[in-house]
Parts: structure tokens; sequence; C-alpha cells
């Protein structure tokens, strides 16, 4: 399980994510640097707009306007119907794969010209939107794979603003999620919460540890993505407010055994009482982590708008119950599908669609 402090290791797995998640193409060999095309993600923007995504990598560092760097990201948008193009997003690294700088202004968009350097990325591009679009439109689930995914879209983007998942569970989630996990055997939803004390504990006080849990792993994931491009140099002067909290709370005084050693926070929560008094640690971490991303402005930032567009998130996929899953009967469809920080399960209930579960993508 992730935990809130140290934040780096929250933060670690999903980079490891973000940076294995694409497939790459060669589409063009200089000879001192070659261009490669994102073949597994392409982002349709509307009925005439795509984005491709493109790397470029140089043998010798190239300068430019004071900066040293050797590769390029860039997000192109096409428009194949008219010929036209522009650079949505583009990101320089140096030789170790840090960050140089981000452009995030999208330019002017432009024609193709024939014979042009742009020409020999746009035809590949254009073959490649179309051989998305054309698979899509095969299958009748198109459809419903779009509103899922615009369903999930939707969640992240009214939880980026509310940033309370209390909230989000009360528009979004199946009236009676807790009972779906709660019954599901194979899977402990509470994560380091004994099942005795699943079946002891009030169900108001399992769905306030869920959402404090939930809530801390969003909002500190949030944080620390945003500021990946200052000086982390340790939780104690990152943010020395959470740690003081954790190091007076009840919880820490009775639990932890070796001073700045935090393996009890992944002990098994065994009691009704103990449980409350985690719920109540992880709700006091939330509210502060809650202060500094909106200090921060997190969401505003680059590294959280990229998020959107590198990770491959929002791509739905279907898959039947071959038993009754999460209260839901044999043969329901369930879409599996990621999210920022999240993993959801959604299905179709009464013509609408509802969020059976959610958890964080370890």
């Amino acid at each position: 399980m992730r935990f809130v402090l140290p934040l780096l290791f929250v933060f670690w797995p999903i980079a490891v994510i973000a940076q294995s998640a694409s497939e790459w193409s060669r589409v063009y060999t200089f000879d001192e640097s070659t261009i490669d095309m994102n073949t597994s993600l392409v982002t349709r923007i509307d009925n005439n707009v795509s984005r491709v995504r493109f790397r470029w990598v140089f043998d010798k560092p190239e300068r430019a306007e004071g900066l040293t760097y050797q590769s390029q990201l860039e997000v192109m948008e096409f428009n194949c119907s008219v010929n036209k193009y522009r650079s949505y997003h583009l990101t320089l690294l140096d030789k170790s794969g840090n960050i140089v700088r981000i452009q995030d202004t999208p330019s002017e968009w432009r024609a193709i010209i024939a014979g042009s350097m742009m020409q020999k990325l746009f035809v590949p591009g254009c073959e490649l939107i179309r051989e998305k679009s054309s698979v899509k439109s095969r299958s009748e689930e198109t459809a419903q794979l779009k509103r899922v995914a615009e369903y999930a879209y939707d969640f992240a983007q009214q939880l980026q603003n509310t940033k309370d998942f209390k909230v989000m569970i009360e528009r979004f989630f199946v009236p009676d999620y807790l009972h779906g996990y709660v019954d599901d055997q194979p899977t402990n939803w509470f994560i380091n919460l004994n099942r005795d004390t699943v079946a002891k504990a009030p169900s108001k006080d399992l769905e306030r540890f869920y959402v404090a849990l939930m809530n801390t792993d969003y909002l500190t994931a949030m944080y620390v993505i945003s500021q990946l491009s200052t000086n982390l140099t340790g939780v104690e002067k990152l943010l020395p407010d959470v740690l003081e909290l954790l190091k007076q709370h009840p919880y820490t005084v009775q639990y932890q055994i070796n001073k700045d050693d935090y393996d009890f926070l992944a002990e098994p929560i065994d009691g009704v009482d103990r449980l409350r008094s985690y719920t109540d640690l992880l709700e006091k971490i939330s509210s502060l982590m809650r202060a500094h991303v909106k200090t921060v402005k997190a969401e505003e930032t680059a590294n959280w708008k990229e998020m959107f567009d590198e990770w491959n998130l929002f791509q739905p996929k279907p898959r039947v119950c071959s038993t009754n899953c999460l209260g839901l009967p044999k043969g329901t469809k369930i879409f599996d599908v990621d999210i920022p920080i999240f993993h959801l399960q959604v299905a179709e209930i009464s013509g609408h669609l509802k969020i059976v579960s959610a958890t964080g993508r370890h």
C-alpha cells in the first residue's frame, strides 16, 4: 500500500507507470538524430482534430536560447481533412531525461507544405489516426466506451475541483458500493483493515475511513506531482506541518515503536477504536494537504496538466462478471478505466453509469 510519508515513495510507482505506458515506432532518421511516433495513444479532440505524440532524440546535445537539451517530446495536433497542423505541447529534456523546459502554449495552425519535414511526420500521423478511428468505428461498443471515458473524465475533473472524495461518492458512486466492498471476499477493499474489524465496524466508520484514505492518497500525490520541477530535499523541509502532525498524533504515540520508522502505518488495524484513531490521523493529514494543494495551485501546473495527455488515461476496458461481483449479478459488464491517481470500475445500472469501485493505482 502507498502511505503518506515519505512523500517520494507515494509518487515513485506513479512515475514508473507513466514512463512505461507508451510504445514508439521510428518515422524518420537523420544523420545525427531520430524521430519516433507513439503508436499506442491518439487523442481525438473533435471530428477533425486529433493529437499524436513524437519523440526526437539527438546524438549530441542541442543548444537554443541558453538551454542545452538532448531530446524533445512534442504533442502535435493534426487536422488531416484540411492538411493543417500545430504544436500543442513541447517538452525539452537533458541527456538524463530531466525536464529542461516545458512549452504548453499551442502554436498557430499551419498548412502542410509538400516535401517539408512536417509532411514526413504528418503522413504517418494521419495514417495512425485513421487506423485508430477505423478500428473503433467497427464496433457498436465504441459509443459506450466513449460514454464511459467521458464519465471517468468528468469524475476526474470534478474531483480536481472539489478535492473531496466524499462529495464524489455522493455524485458518482452506486448507492450500496460499501456493501459490495464488504461482501467481496477475494479482495480486501479496505487495504490494511483486518477482516474481523471490517465485520465489526459500523458502516459509517468504514466509509469515513475509506474517504479519508482516498483523500490523503489523492491530495498527497497531486501535490508531489505538481512540485516535481522543484528541489524536493526531504519531507521535513517540504511539508513540516504534515510531519509534525504525524509525530504528535495519538495514533503515532500509541503504535509507533521506533522513532522515524513509519512501518506501523501499514500494520493491520485490528479493532474499531484503532480504526477511528487512524481515520482521524488521515483526515487531519488530508486537511493539511488540501491547503498545500490549493496554495501551489497544483491543478494549474504543467506537470499536472501533462498527465492528462501523456499517461494513457481514460481508456476503458470492458469485461463481464463471471460471478456475482461487488453486489452486481453474474453477466454484468464492468469497465476498468484509469484516471489520475485512481483506478475505477464503472457499470451501467438502470441506464445510468455509476462507479462501483475506486482504488489507488499501485
